[in-house]
């Protein structure tokens, strides 16, 4: 039985630099950007908000809807509705939540080059 979520992800602009993180259990490229499940009830910009403090201890703006997808993961009996935001930095340092390995901000030129998963790829391709 395939569990289905609704999911968003923040794309996190500092001025020219975009925050990815490594994450202990991801599956689709070494880097992706933090967010995750929205809980019953709660709007994108909630869950992004609330997603971002958990993950990178990050206060951001939402700025826009960058993509839509779609995700399946049969092996892990997941699938996935997702939306990607393009997110403003406000304040704060990263500090890594425990679902993530490492981090780092990327320049818009090394963006193309990075080991991402293809729906993430897709929404960059929307900056």
């Amino acid at each position: 039985m395939v569990q289905k979520f609704d999911v968003v992800k923040a794309l996190i602009r500092r001025g020219d630099e975009y925050l990815f993180v490594e994450s202990k259990d991801f599956s689709g490229g070494r880097y992706e950007v933090p967010g995750g499940r929205k809980n019953k009830g709660e709007s994108d910009e909630v869950a992004l908000l609330r997603e971002v403090g958990e993950e990178v201890g990050l206060v951001v703006r939402v700025v826009r809807l960058l993509d839509e997808w779609n995700l399946d993961l049969p092996a892990k009996g997941l699938g996935l509705n997702g939306k990607t935001y393009l997110c403003e930095y406000v304040s704060g340092d990263v500090c890594l939540g425990d679902e993530q390995s490492s981090f780092c901000w990327v320049s818009r030129e090394e963006l193309e080059g990075l080991d991402v998963s293809e729906w993430l790829r897709k929404s960059i391709s929307c900056l």
